[in-house]
C-alpha cells in the first residue's frame, strides 16, 4: 500500500463553508496555503475512554452512532496504545510526537511543557492554520504549556456554572458550544480544531437521557461523549467542511474499572488502561472503512497529521506516520511501544511501572514483573514470564535505556493543587523526585 505522503496529491480539496456559500458548487476549489492543499484538521480527544467499551471495537453494551460513523468513514487502529496513564503527559505526547521521558511532562501536577519543544498546534499555526483548542478539564489549562500554538485556547471550565465541579471540569456539550462559536469564523480557511471531552472520566454522572438508558454509568458517559461527537460532525457538515477534513478521534488513556483491582487509572498499566481507540478519517473518504491491526501509539498521531498535510515533521520524533503501519518491512525488527506509570513514584514514593508492547507480548516491569500473550490472553490473567524468560530479558534491556530521571516539579500554587485534588489526581506523600 502506498505511503500517506504519496497519497497526498490524491486527497482532493475542501469546499467553501456551507454557511457562506450562495449555492453549492459542483467542483469546489481546494483550500490552499501557498501551493499545498491544506484540509481542515480536527482532533477529538475523549478522556479516559477504553477502546474495548466501543461498538467499533466489538463492545455491545452501548450505542455510539457518531464514533461508528467515523470508523466507517476512516481508518480504525485496532491496537493503539498510550504512553502513560494520566491526562497531561499523554496529551503532551499526542501534540509533540515524543515519549514522556523525552518531552519531560511526567504528571498532571507540577510539570509544564518546555517552550522549545515543537507542538502540533504551533507547527500548524506557523504554516498558516487558524488554531483553536477547547478543553473540558482543568488538567489541560493553558499554564501547562499544552495550549501553546493555539490562537484561541478556551480552558475556562465553567467557573460560573455553580456545579460542585464547575471550576475543574465542564460538560462536553458546553465545550462544543464554545468551539461552535469559533468555527464559523475560520471555516473558509485552513483550521485546526482540538476538542477535548472529559466524559467518561470519573465521577460517572451521565446526563439525561443516558443516565436512564444505561445501567452502567461509565457506558452512559461514553454515550454522552458520542452524542457530542455527533453534534460536532453535524456542525462540520453544515459548514461544508466535514468531507474534506482530516479528523482524528482518540483517547489519552483508558480506565481500570476493577479489571485488575483498580477502579481508575493512576497506578496500574494493564491493557484496559493503555489500549485506546484511535480512528483517522482522511479527506474525501480516502481508505474509508479500513482497519489496521499493527500496534500503534499516540506519539504517531502528530507525524500522521504532518504526512497528510505534506509538512516536514520536527526532528527526533518517537512516533511514525500511523497510516504506513500496515507496511512493515520484511526483516525489520518488531516495533516496541513503551509506556510508563510514574504517579506511584511521585505521589507515594513507590516504584514506577514501565511496560513494552511488542507484537502480541505485553511486558510490565515492576517489583513483580509480568508478561502476557495478548492474542491468547487479552484480559491479562496468565503471567507467562517464566515461559518467556528470553523475551523478558530482552524487554528489560530495552527499558534500561529509558531515562527515568524526574525533573524537579514546578511549584503549583495552592489553588491549582486544590483543583487537581478535586479531580482525584493528588494524594499521598511527597514521592521520590530526582
Amino acid at each position: 500500500m502506498n505511503s500517506l505522503r504519496a497519497l497526498v496529491p490524491r486527497l482532493g480539496g475542501v469546499a467553501a463553508a456551507a454557511v457562506l456559500a450562495c449555492s453549492p458548487s459542483p467542483s469546489p476549489e481546494p483550500r490552499r496555503a501557498g501551493n499545498a492543499v491544506r484540509p481542515p484538521v480536527v482532533l477529538i480527544s475523549i478522556d479516559t475512554l477504553r477502546s474495548d467499551r466501543l461498538p467499533a471495537y466489538g463492545y455491545e453494551g452501548v450505542e455510539t452512532p457518531a464514533i461508528d460513523r467515523l470508523a466507517g468513514d476512516g481508518v480504525l487502529f485496532e491496537r493503539a496504545y498510550s504512553h502513560v496513564n494520566v491526562t497531561l503527559p499523554s496529551h503532551a505526547s499526542i501534540f509533540t510526537g515524543l515519549l514522556p521521558s523525552d518531552h519531560g511532562v511526567r504528571d498532571n501536577a507540577g510539570y509544564r511543557l518546555d517552550e522549545a519543544i515543537p507542538t502540533l498546534a504551533a507547527e500548524l499555526d506557523r504554516h498558516g492554520y487558524a488554531t483553536g483548542g477547547f478543553v473540558s478539564s482543568y488538567v489541560l489549562r493553558s499554564g501547562t504549556g499544552i495550549g501553546r500554538g493555539f490562537e484561541v485556547y478556551d480552558d475556562g471550565v465553567g467557573f460560573e456554572t455553580g456545579r460542585q465541579l464547575g471550576q475543574i471540569q465542564r460538560a462536553g456539550a458546553d465545550t462544543l458550544a464554545a468551539a461552535s462559536e469559533w468555527l464559523p469564523g475560520v471555516a473558509d480557511e485552513p483550521f485546526f480544531l482540538f476538542l477535548h471531552l472529559y466524559e467518561p472520566h470519573a465521577p460517572y454522572e451521565p446526563p439525561p437521557p443516558f443516565a436512564d438508558r444505561y445501567g452502567n454509568p461509565y457506558d452512559g458517559e461514553v454515550a454522552a461523549a458520542d452524542a457530542v461527537v455527533g453534534e460536532l460532525i453535524r456542525r462540520l457538515e453544515e459548514l461544508g467542511v466535514y468531507e474534506d477534513a482530516l479528523v482524528v478521534l482518540l483517547s489519552d488513556h483508558g480506565e481500570g474499572l476493577m479489571d485488575h483491582g483498580e477502579m481508575d487509572h493512576l497506578i496500574l498499566i494493564y491493557r484496559e488502561v493503555l489500549q485506546v481507540p484511535l480512528i483517522v478519517k482522511l479527506p474525501r473518504g480516502e481508505r474509508a472503512g479500513e482497519r489496521i491491526a499493527a500496534n500503534a501509539q499516540l506519539s504517531d498521531v502528530a507525524p500522521a497529521v504532518y504526512s497528510v498535510l505534506g509538512l516536514e515533521p520536527p526532528a527526533g520524533l518517537a512516533g511514525v506516520d500511523l497510516l504506513g503501519l500496515d507496511e512493515e518491512l520484511a526483516g525489520a525488527p518488531p516495533r516496541q511501544i513503551v509506556s510508563e506509570s510514574v504517579y506511584p513514584r511521585i505521589h507515594f514514593g513507590w516504584s514506577e511501572l514501565t511496560s513494552i508492547v511488542e507484537r502480541d507480548l505485553h511486558f510490565i516491569d515492576s517489583p513483580d514483573p509480568e508478561l502476557f500473550r495478548l492474542s491468547e490472553d487479552p484480559q491479562e490473567r496468565n503471567n507467562v514470564i517464566q515461559e518467556e524468560r528470553a523475551a523478558a530479558r530482552r524487554f528489560r534491556a530495552a527499558l534500561a535505556g529509558i531515562d527515568r530521571t524526574l525533573t524537579s516539579p514546578v511549584e503549583d500554587d495552592p489553588e491549582i493543587r486544590q483543583r487537581l485534588e478535586s479531580l482525584g489526581y493528588l494524594s499521598g506523600g511527597a514521592g521520590a523526585v530526582e
